[in-house]
């Protein structure tokens, strides 16, 4: 990820560009620091500045003594001492070196701790280490990289150039904490920042602005005015060009970095970088019908207007997450007529092998896609996806399996999960065909006015799955004191859904949804956090990785 220039002290991102503003101008390189003497605490490097003058102190006193002699001079008390800027260092001995701070409170905090008997190395001191923590070892070296992931961000990144680059940090440290066992390879992911090589007459923008409210206008600037930029014809084909000439720049880099790379290569596309990315795979651009806005639109579009290269390599998955795609298709006049069933109507499969479309049920910004295809699936509840509690859960069950009734001691994973659980299982059904992840064995249940109310709608869902699958509805619905009748309102719904016995299905589920949280459904205010809180779900990191090595 970053190059190193030892002799300049300096380092690059070698797939971004690192620009921080400093008080007297902006840098695009990142301070290197050598580490001599580091703090056996936490292994942090001493200031450089210090660690050279500890270096020399260290040096010019036990120089020409051998372990022995060193050994016989050893005592209570201590051996040498220096005092630097705002602190002294003390050595008892060659190797129990320690480092104090000499501020006020500091000092104040030992003056009153060492009269209750407590030694000083004890109380305030912190103990230095000379050299590295271990040596490096073979088979240290990190495994070969079997899945590149280069992830596209959405609006916003006028205004925070890097935040693109901490959000993929804090998703790549999360999935590997999550890394998979008894797997090949590791996965990689790659920020693709897009929005900085842009211009896009933002000077005019700000010149028009008015001066009131700046706060609140600035924000707006930096954000939405993203999505009124690419809604206009004059300025979609630039941003187009802009995210598919990084995506080959950042390709090619790699690829000469890693020659032997012959793995698989997805995208993890956020909000508006969903509707970029589809446009780039389709070759899409809307100029063709400004002419003539009343004429009937196709099922697909056939791009005459951009005929500049596509991507340079080919994807096998999308991660899209966030995605507002669903809408923009229907704005463009998308409609899903004699739909086959395949994601090959949304993006073709010859660009891309597998879609997810993953979002918050409280996301505002998130579409389906399943209802694009195959019109039915608007009554289907996306597929379920599991929370990572309850996959180690089985992961433990399956390795130690033991029943509640015998181990009284057993606890839940997660103090949420019981109420999550409860929650799905009242808002999903079998939605997906026998032994799809969707489906999980039955859980008591209490009564509930939720729970009544979607009684008739669960056997409604059902009964289409089971005409589907060849089966009759008294095979897959047995009668349950807890599940209420269906009511005679539902009825006519009921014939018009057993009329419909040749319902076509989807060769594979895109949309996914993720569990909503306890406190998150109880307070209500997913809706507001929800689009930016992707990066640090574990649940959808999990499913990620699984979905990358499956």
């Amino acid at each position: 990820m970053y190059e190193i220039d030892v002799i300049e002290r300096k380092c690059y991102p070698v797939y971004w560009s690192f620009v921080e503003l400093t008080k007297s101008d902006s840098v695009d390189w990142i301070p290197v620091h050598r580490g001599s003497w580091f703090f056996e605490v936490n292994w942090q490097p001493l200031d450089e500045d210090l660690a050279v003058r500890v270096e020399e102190q260290h040096y010019e006193r036990w120089k020409g003594y051998d372990i022995q002699q060193i050994k016989k001079l050893m005592s209570n008390k201590i051996m040498h001492s220096v005092h630097l800027d705002g602190c002294h260092v003390e050595w008892n001995s060659v190797t129990d070196v320690l480092f104090y701070k000499d501020a006020t409170t500091h000092r104040a905090f030992r003056n009153i701790i060492t009269k209750f008997g407590v030694s000083k190395a004890t109380s305030s001191g912190y103990r230095l280490h000379r050299g590295y923590k271990e040596d490096a070892m073979e088979e240290d070296r990190q495994p070969l990289i079997k899945n590149l992931v280069f992830v596209i961000h959405g609006i916003g990144a006028k205004g925070d150039r890097r935040k693109i680059v901490r959000n993929t940090e804090d998703f790549r440290s999360l999935c590997r904490r999550l890394q998979l066992k008894d797997v090949e390879g590791r996965s990689e992911f790659i920020p693709v920042e897009w929005r900085s090589r842009l211009k896009l007459d933002e000077d005019i923008i700000e010149s028009i602005t008015p001066t009131k409210g700046q706060g609140v206008r600035r924000f707006v600037n930096n954000t939405a005015m993203d999505i009124m930029y690419y809604a206009s014809p004059l300025y979609r084909n630039e941003i187009v060009c802009a995210l598919r000439d990084e995506l080959n720049r950042i390709h090619k880099l790699f690829m000469d970095r890693n020659a032997n790379f012959n793995g698989k290569i997805s995208v993890l596309c956020h909000s508006l970088g969903n509707v970029i990315f589809h446009d780039i795979l389709n070759n899409w651009n809307g100029a063709m019908y400004e002419d003539d806005p009343f004429s009937p639109r196709p099922r697909f579009y056939v791009n005459d207007f951009v005929r500049a290269p596509r991507l340079n390599f080919s994807i096998d998955t999308m991660f899209s997450i966030g995605s507002p795609l669903g809408v923009f298709l229907c704005l463009r006049g998308y409609r899903p007529e004699n739909g086959s069933g395949a994601h090959n109507d949304i993006i073709p499969v010859s660009s891309c092998r597998r879609i997810f479309n993953v979002f918050h049920p409280a996301d505002p910004v998130a579409y389906r896609l399943e209802p694009l295809i195959l019109p039915h699936y608007s009554k289907i509840l996306p597929e379920q996806i599991k929370t990572y509690a309850s996959i180690i859960r089985e992961k433990n069950e399956q390795t130690s399996p033991k029943t509640m009734e015998n181990d009284e001691s057993q606890t839940e994973v997660d103090d949420t999960s019981s109420d999550l659980r409860e929650y799905q299982d009242e808002r999903s059904y079998s939605s997906a065909p026998e032994g799809s992840p969707s489906q999980s064995p039955s859980l008591p249940r209490q009564p509930s006015y939720l729970r009544s109310m979607a009684g008739g709608a669960v056997r409604i869902g059902r009964g289409v799955w089971s005409r589907v699958r060849g089966g009759s509805m008294n095979q897959v619905l047995p009668q349950d004191e807890d599940q209420p009748e269906v009511d005679t309102a539902t009825a006519p719904l009921v014939e018009r859904m057993e009329d419909e016995v040749d319902v076509a299905q989807l060769e594979d589920r895109i949309d996914y949804e993720l569990p909503e949280g306890f406190t998150e459904r109880k307070l209500g205010y997913a809706s507001l956090t929800s689009h930016t809180s992707y990066w640090n779900n574990q649940d959808l990191a999990m499913f990620v990785m699984t979905k990358l090595y499956s």
